[in-house]
Formats: C-alpha cells, structure tokens, sequence
C-alpha cells in the first residue's frame, strides 16, 4: 500500500535509482495495480533445512520464478524444504506448492530444476601439479 497525501493506493515498486556516492535512494518508481488486472511479479525461492543435508552438494540453480497474479494474489516468497532430500533428488518448479494454485499463472518452464542434491566428487590432485618449483630466475646486475 502507498499513502499519497492520505489516499491509499495499491502499489508494486518497479525500480529504485541508488546514488552510491550519496549512499542514499534517488528516486523509487511505483505502478499502480487494478484490482482486476494480472502484474508480472517473481517470487523469491528459500531453501529450508539445508543443514540437515548429510551427504552431496546442494544446487540450487532457480533463485527466483516469474509468475502472473491478480494483486490479492501476489506472494513474496516460496519456502522449498530440502532437509529430506536424498543424493539424485531434483524439485522442478511443477513440483513447488505456488505451481498448484489455480489463482496464479507460472511464467518460469514448469520443467526448471530449482535445486538437486548432487554427489560430491573429489578427485585427487597429481603429485606432479603440486610440487612446481618456486624458484624464481636471478635477474643480472
């Protein structure tokens, strides 16, 4: 909500002018939302309970999904618990509670892995890489 001079209006921020010389906000753009309207938005994707990951690599490769919503149906975020996620474990965009909701229109390929647990490799290091000289050449003088 945005309060201009006492009247209330339903509002998105579509862009912020920062001044970092200033270290201040120079100017904030709002669009104003209708009501009966769809507004492209994206919603924020936040991983939970990734400390309970044992084994693998956690990737998260979608930090944020486009979507179309009515401004009542407007949603900041989507919580994505990983903390039951076994290695090869994938969560596409289809599988997230926001995908089910009739009210909201997913933009992002439906498809798009948000994150996956992958085994960890590591490969050991050649001797002969780690045992370069450091010697430097004297120079004449």
């Amino acid at each position: 909500m945005l309060d201009v001079e006492g009247t209330q209006y339903d509002a998105l921020i579509k862009d912020v002018a920062y001044n970092p010389v200033a270290g201040r906000i120079d100017e904030i753009d709002f669009q104003a939302l209708v009501s009966t309207e769809k507004v492209h938005s994206v919603v924020e994707v936040i991983l939970e309970n990734h400390d309970k990951i044992v084994e693998g690599v956690l990737q998260e490769s979608l930090e944020e999904i486009a979507y179309k919503a009515l401004p009542a149906d407007l949603v900041d975020e989507v919580r994505v618990d990983v903390g039951d996620m076994k290695i090869g474990d994938v969560i596409r965009v289809k599988d997230l509670p926001i995908y089910a909701d009739k009210k909201i229109t997913i933009m992002t390929d439906p498809d798009a892995v948000v994150v996956a647990l992958n085994a960890a490799h590591n490969a050991a290091v050649p001797e002969t890489e780690t045992a370069e000289t450091e010697e430097e050449p004297k120079k004449d003088e």
